[in-house]
């Protein structure tokens, strides 16, 4: 097994910090099936944190079914499933501050495109198809139920009229990332006020016909949820 270095930490909560890394260290491949996590108090010397941290952040970690505690043998890393490696929280927790950054900037190019294009070319159809979300999303708010997947619906429905392959394929490949970082704004009411209502603008634009408005409306909302969504992650 490599010797994996770790930071201290510094941002975000302990927790999170410490789950992160750890994820890196797997991801990697530091740490491989069958190897065994340094104890509870070497992860408090290498993180810096208290037992309680590194605790929660085990806990975390056996939650995505990732490790489990063998009597006799400490913290163990589990044989991979890559069917949970997929899953859309580990893929969430996974993602990087610069990988963030790298999706925010392909979201950008491919959805100012598909929206602009959705303003040519969106159909009766598609129209009330983009209503019916949005009027979903309002009864939801109104219920304070989850409206994070409508949200990734909406995104996924916009790139569908905008009728082009391609651009509703990589929307197809990046929904579940989308809900998971949207699940994480749950509890954010004034966050979820907000996009429900840049959506309504998203959606009259596309039905105004406005490409160039709904472009520059399109990166500004990418812009404004990303940076929402980084500063959970930061207080």
């Amino acid at each position: 097994m490599e010797n994996p270095t770790y930071t201290p930490v510094s941002r975000i909560t302990l927790t999170d910090s410490v789950v992160e890394q750890l994820l890196d260290q797997f991801r990697r491949g530091s740490f491989k099936p069958g190897d065994r996590l340094p104890t509870e108090g070497a992860l408090m010397e290498k993180f810096g944190v208290g037992r309680s941290t590194v605790r929660e952040a085990l806990r975390s970690l056996a939650h995505l079914n990732l490790i489990e505690a063998r009597p006799g043998a400490g913290t163990v890393v589990k044989s991979f499933d890559i069917g949970s490696y997929l899953r859309p929280d580990v893929f969430a927790l996974m993602l990087s501050q610069s990988d963030a950054a790298s999706l925010l900037e392909a979201r950008e190019v491919i959805e100012e495109a598909a929206i602009g294009l959705a303003a040519q070319r969106a159909t009766q159809a598609d129209l009330e198809a983009l209503e019916k979300v949005l009027s979903t999303t309002q009864r939801a708010l109104a219920r304070n139920e989850p409206t994070y997947e409508l949200s990734a619906l909406f995104h996924m429905v916009v790139a569908q009229a905008a009728h082009n392959t391609v651009l509703e394929n990589f929307m197809h490949s990046i929904y579940e990332l989308l809900k998971a970082r949207g699940k994480t704004t749950k509890k954010m009411r004034n966050f979820i006020r907000w996009e429900v209502d840049s959506h309504q603008q998203l959606y009259e634009l596309i039905k105004a016909g406005d490409v160039a408005g709904a472009r520059e409306a399109m990166r500004d909302h990418l812009r404004h949820s990303a940076h929402d969504i980084d500063q959970l992650h930061v207080n």
